[in-house]
């Protein structure tokens, strides 16, 4: 749908404003950086900011959505629409584990702020309904995998779960431990999900 310039206009300001934002929140922390600190790197006035965002979670929820439609259209481009579900799969871990990387210390001050309760449910929610729409996807191509022989035969949409969140959990730990490898966790990760830890199986 056409939007007026009016609207265009609007975005484009809110997308300056959250690159300014990410820029400083990487560099940094969401907690260090003021929204003095946001409407200066933006080259904005604080009151003109604040037209945009009503505060700094604001700007946060803004980038880490913004983040997930973006890794959303990647995955449709790159994974979905690959008739090879082993190479798909492939392709969708390396772009969710760099997602995490890119966005983990933000999500985690999401959730710090969702688990104090200082974080609107509704805001929190929407953050929650947008990489349910990554788990439908995912589970699509587990679907596809697993009519063709390729995948197990369980619940799709949880083991998009069980791959998203061992995807994520290795990121977080990287972020207290920065001499780890991530390239070779990354490897292991595909390894382990592709061919288990039991040797020949398990098990008869």
């Amino acid at each position: 749908m056409l939007t007026s310039r009016r609207d265009r206009e609007k975005e484009f300001k809110k997308q300056l404003i959250a690159e300014a934002a990410y820029t400083l929140f990487s560099s940094s922390s969401f907690e260090a950086v003021t929204v003095e600190d946001i409407a200066r790197q933006a080259e904005f006035g604080k009151g003109t900011l604040y037209l945009y965002f009503e505060n700094k979670v604001d700007i946060l929820i803004y980038i880490f959505c913004h983040g997930v439609e973006e890794l959303c259209k990647d995955i449709i481009a790159q994974c979905s629409e690959e008739p090879d579900v082993g190479e798909a799969l492939n392709r969708y871990m390396n772009l969710q584990y760099s997602f995490y990387q890119k966005y983990h210390s933000m999500f985690l001050s999401l959730l710090r702020r969702k688990i104090e309760g200082t974080l609107n449910p509704d805001q929190f929610l929407d953050t929650v309904r947008k990489q349910d729409v990554i788990t439908d996807l995912v589970a699509g191509i587990l679907e596809r995998g697993t009519r063709e022989g390729y995948i197990v035969a369980v619940d799709s949409r949880k083991l998009a779960r069980v791959i998203r969140n061992v995807l994520k959990g290795f990121s977080f730990e990287a972020l207290d431990r920065k001499s780890i490898d991530t390239e070779k966790d990354l490897e292991l990760i595909k390894m382990v999900l592709s061919n288990g830890i039991i040797v020949g199986g398990g098990r008869q």
